[in-house]
């Protein structure tokens, strides 16, 4: 038995939740190699997970919308380059309108 089954055996479900979680945490991961800043294995790993997340959740909400699969991947691909700070700035609002009713 082989470790990785021919791509032709994989349903093509899951073979694209592999792709769209593929392209988001690459995108970010590039994104991190060239930046200067250091953070710690959490804070990449956490971001790395929302960004492919969204990716995955982006190419599977705009399937239909594309007729060339390769502009769906670019979408995915750029959903999770922005999500981190996206989901940074969500976060943030929730707590202050927490704070504001508080």
């Amino acid at each position: 038995m082989s470790p990785v089954p021919p791509p032709d055996d994989i349903p093509v479900g899951l073979r694209d939740l592999a792709f769209g979680i593929l392209i988001g945490a690459t995108s970010w991961i590039v994104r991190y190699a060239c930046s200067t800043e250091k953070h710690s294995l959490g804070y990449i790993a956490r971001r790395m997970g929302v960004a492919g997340l969204t990716s995955l959740l982006v190419g599977l909400a705009t399937q239909s919308y594309f007729s060339n699969p390769g502009l769906g991947f670019a979408a995915a691909g750029m959903a999770g380059y922005a999500s981190p700070e996206l989901v940074d700035a969500g976060l943030a609002w929730i707590r202050r309108a927490g704070k504001v009713k508080g």
